[in-house]
């Protein structure tokens, strides 16, 4: 999808992944009716378990869930047939008002609602103002989608029970029953899902007491604690060290070199009676993962005096990344790809490609002269455009000298700077204003097609630095100028 463009139906991507879900309709479709008559899921997100278990023939009646974020809070309510305005959603301070509408519309409504205020929360960059004009200028649009994605649900899922609750607390009211299966999907980072769904502090509900997940030490707790209990259980844990919680995972998939994904149960045996042994993805699509190095945090300060490196990486590491800052966009792969490391955070990716080169389009001998920028894009930020550091630091052919290697080398030599392509609303897109030249514009059934060049810079990284520093901090005082 073009950068800038909002794309509702990522709000009901869950955090399982096809080959999980895979492995659950297998336990699900085998499990013994008789024995297993409650079905209970904690952490639920957008409900795609709880759809696996309904296609395997597991009656929505007899499943009770729970979760602990406004955007669950809302599709659970619609959902389960309850009062939306018990969730006691304000903006601002004010009372989100509710439309005279059928139930989906008004779940949509503040599904909208919330979702634009996180959008809206976001860093002022290009991507994420754009789309903000977007959500705006097609609201519409976008909540008949999201009523319809509700109603899908709905429709699916007749007689399911939510409650807004802490998953221990939900876990421990089933614990003890020999009849209830125990589902979860625990986030895979601490505060993953509040960072996720933050809107500034503008959004607020009736939010229930909870404890915040620790991926790093509540995996292991969950899994110790749910050992010797009656109900049976199974959770999703993605593992970085590939370490699972515990000694016998009933299902694995790898999500790069070292990191993998499990399906743990406290009673592996039974599980394998009903899988016929323990059971392994292989030959998946291509799966991304993090690397050690953590996340820039929002709030970081970098000054003139911080280390900033560009460092090679692969390409499923820095998919990673950019799925999650452009918000599950889908992009084309880079063939040449970086970090960018600030003061020992990841900070930013960037792809080149060398299509424009060596198979370049008919006609198209403009640009044959130059390698493809495939994308450059930066983490989110309190006060910097991050992206346009990872674009200035992209400009520099040293920057292409730690990619271009061997066979390449003689692509990078032979070349004179970069170009890139925009899918925008926009005839411009501000975020290369001032660091590439617009060479050509074309109408999009979207918007805009634009093609920018820009010649190699020759500027050492501590210069680049100081200049994206200075032009940030002349910004931020344009705009608040502009603002009184």
């Amino acid at each position: 999808m073009p950068a800038g463009f909002a794309a509702p139906g990522v709000l009901f991507a869950g955090n399982s992944s096809a080959p999980d879900r895979a492995f659950y309709r297998l336990v699900f479709s085998k499990l013994p009716r008789d024995k297993y008559t409650r079905y209970v899921e904690v952490g639920v997100g957008s409900f795609a378990a709880a759809l696996v278990a309904a296609n395997a023939g597991i009656p929505p009646s007899c499943m009770e869930t729970s979760d602990v974020t406004l955007y669950t809070g809302i599709v659970g309510t619609y959902v389960s047939g309850g009062d939306l305005a018990s969730l006691g959603m304000t903006l601002d301070g004010e009372p989100v008002e509710i439309p005279d509408a059928p139930p989906h519309e008004q779940a949509a409504h503040l599904l909208y609602v919330h979702w634009l205020a996180r959008m809206q929360a976001k860093p002022e960059v290009d991507y994420w103002t754009n789309l903000v004009t977007d959500m705006v200028e097609r609201e519409a649009e976008h909540k008949a989608r999201l009523a319809g994605s509700l109603q899908q649900i709905g429709d699916r899922l007749p007689g399911v029970r939510f409650t807004p609750k802490c998953m221990w607390d939900h876990i421990a009211e089933a614990e003890d029953d020999p009849h209830a299966i125990i589902i979860a999907a625990p986030p895979t980072y601490k505060a993953g899902f509040e960072k996720f769904f933050d809107t500034g502090g503008r959004v607020e509900w009736a939010e229930p007491k909870y404890a915040v997940f620790d991926p790093d030490v509540d995996m292991q707790r969950l899994a110790d604690h749910m050992r010797d209990k009656a109900a049976l259980l199974m959770f999703l844990q993605e593992e970085r060290s590939g370490i699972a919680a515990h000694e016998t995972p009933v299902f694995a998939h790898p999500l790069g070199d070292v990191a993998r994904a499990f399906v743990i149960s406290n009673r592996p045996g039974e599980i394998f009676k009903l899988t016929g042994g323990p059971k392994v993805a292989l030959g998946m699509s291509r799966s991304t993962g993090p690397t050690s190095l953590p996340i820039i945090p929002p709030d970081h300060q970098v000054t003139d005096g911080s280390r900033v490196e560009v460092v090679a990486a692969k390409g499923t590491e820095v998919d990673y990344y950019r799925d999650l800052w452009m918000h599950r966009l889908a992009a084309a792969p880079g063939s040449y790809n970086m970090l960018v490391v600030v003061d020992g955070f990841v900070a930013g990716v960037i792809g080149y490609g060398a299509e424009t080169m060596t198979r370049p389009y008919p006609g198209a001998t403009k640009y044959t002269t130059h390698l493809l920028m495939r994308f450059a894009f930066g983490a989110p930020h309190y006060e910097l455009r991050l992206t346009r550091l990872a674009t200035m630091l992209a400009l520099r052919r040293d920057t292409a000298k730690l990619v271009f290697t061997g066979a390449s080398e003689i692509l990078l030599a032979a070349s004179n700077g970069l170009v890139t392509v925009e899918y925008t609303r926009h005839p411009e897109a501000k975020g290369l204003r001032g660091l590439m030249t617009l060479e050509s514009r074309a109408k999009h059934p979207d918007g805009y097609k634009l093609s920018y060049r820009a010649d190699w810079v020759q500027d050492d990284i501590p210069t680049t630095l100081t200049t994206f520093l200075a032009k940030e901090k002349a910004w931020r005082a344009s705009r608040k100028k502009a603002k009184k």
